[in-house]
């Protein structure tokens, strides 16, 4: 608990209020089932540089066709705290069974959203709005009408809003599906199923996101877009076949062989088109909700630090350094560390230089670096990372020791990163 205070609290921003946005907002999403103090931490960090957060309540998922309901822990008390609008978000899972605004299977629906707000309300909260996040099959996109024109009723005057494909745009029926709702989510975030290992991967085209989002503008339905700030694991079998994909979490036991990819939000391509949406505004569409809130642990997400920069318009960047500390005489440390705005690669091979007569007793690599002395130059020690050391990145403000060399007495120690091969 006091390493991630640690975290949020050394993260040295000033605390803004949202300006530049008034008329274009931008919100997270809190996508977790169980909401631990590192969640409720993240939002108090990041709820006054947004509009809004959208919060999992709820997912549904069909066994048999009988719906089975997981509700997330959260505490709508400590929300309520901090003031910052919340909405919240009925996740349902891909449905084979038949449509109807008044069957069995929609009372249900209406029952869980309905307790849902009740639920909220009792800790103090007034959902902005209730989002439904339903895995609708392109060609169901009527049936689907027929669940919002129920859950529409039943939540009134709460506003209902839906998750959309960009797929969903072109179909005869999204015109009136949209219009059965107060507005949507347009996704423009997704992995496609990769053809191979060697593959490029790639979870936000900017330009295709654009397009869609002039095609959004044609339909005259209020709409927000959803910009990704999340990465996949991709397992591969030994012939680079396609098996599996993972999420944030523990690593999945794969079999033997496996070949593991990560594909991650693109920072710097996501804020450069946040900042053409935020700048073009355009017609319908109300803003922006990123999927989803970076909290402390995570290890594909964004650093929120990354996140607060982007909200304001900004560019984030890396900047990598070597540092060189003494803990005690003769004993050097080196670490890298991230002087930037967004989670960093560890840096491929750093070079150790000192100079005099001092010679190394013993030396180490660490967290995946293996260190070895020149064969050409004395007085140089190259910490070369191992392949696997790419998959931890290296946080905005935090540093990671990658070495150690203790010398036969005191000298001068430089260290670099170096860039060429």
């Amino acid at each position: 608990m006091q390493l991630i205070r640690h975290w949020l609290l050394g993260l040295g921003f000033v605390w803004f209020q949202a300006n530049s946005l008034l008329a274009f907002t931008q919100e997270v999403y809190v996508w977790q089932r169980q909401f631990s103090p590192a969640v409720y931490l993240a939002i108090d960090v990041v709820h006054r540089d947004v509009s809004g957060i959208a919060v999992l309540a709820a997912e549904i998922s069909w066994e048999k066709k009988q719906p089975r309901l997981f509700r997330s822990s959260v505490n709508y008390a400590t929300l309520a705290a901090n003031g910052c609008p919340v909405g919240l978000v009925l996740r349902i899972g891909p449905y084979a069974g038949r449509y109807s605004a008044d069957d069995e299977t929609a009372r249900y629906l209406t029952d869980v959203a309905i307790n849902l707000l009740k639920s909220a309300r009792s800790g103090g909260v007034e959902p902005t709005e209730l989002q439904v996040d339903f895995d609708c099959a392109s060609s169901k996109l009527a049936g689907y009408r027929l669940w919002l024109d129920a859950l529409r009723i039943a939540v009134a005057p709460t506003k209902i809003m839906f998750t959309a494909l960009p797929d969903w745009l072109g179909r005869e029926n999204f015109p009136t599906l949209a219009q059965a709702a107060d507005g949507y989510i347009l996704q423009v975030h997704s992995l496609e199923k990769p053809s191979g290992v060697d593959g490029v991967f790639q979870l936000c085209d900017p330009d295709r996101a654009l397009l869609w989002v002039a095609q959004a503008e044609r339909i005259g339905v209020p709409f927000r877009v959803a910009l990704p700030t999340y990465g996949y694991r991709l397992a591969f079998n030994a012939t680079g076949q396609f098996i599996a994909l993972a999420a944030e979490g523990p690593l999945p036991h794969w079999p033997a062989g496996t070949q593991v990819r990560t594909v991650r939000a693109d920072e710097s391509a996501i804020a450069v088109l946040a900042r053409k949406l935020v700048e073009m505004k355009p017609a319908g569409c109300a803003g922006i909700i990123w999927f989803r809130l970076p909290v402390a642990g995570d290890q594909l997400n964004w650093d929120i630090a990354t996140l607060k920069v982007v909200l304001h318009g900004g560019l984030p960047i890396a900047q990598l350094e070597v540092d060189v500390s003494w803990p005690l005489a003769g004993l050097a440390e080196v670490s890298v560390v991230n002087r930037g705005e967004q989670n960093a690669l560890p840096p491929a091979k750093v070079i150790a230089r000192w100079s005099g007569e001092a010679s190394v007793l013993t030396a180490d690599g660490l967290r995946g670096y293996a260190l070895a002395a020149s064969p050409v130059k004395s007085g140089v020690i190259a910490m070369t990372a191992a392949p696997t050391v790419a998959e931890e990145r290296i946080a905005p403000g935090r540093r990671r020791k990658i070495g150690w060399i203790r010398f036969s007495h005191e000298t001068s120690l430089t260290a670099q990163i170096v860039t060429s091969p």
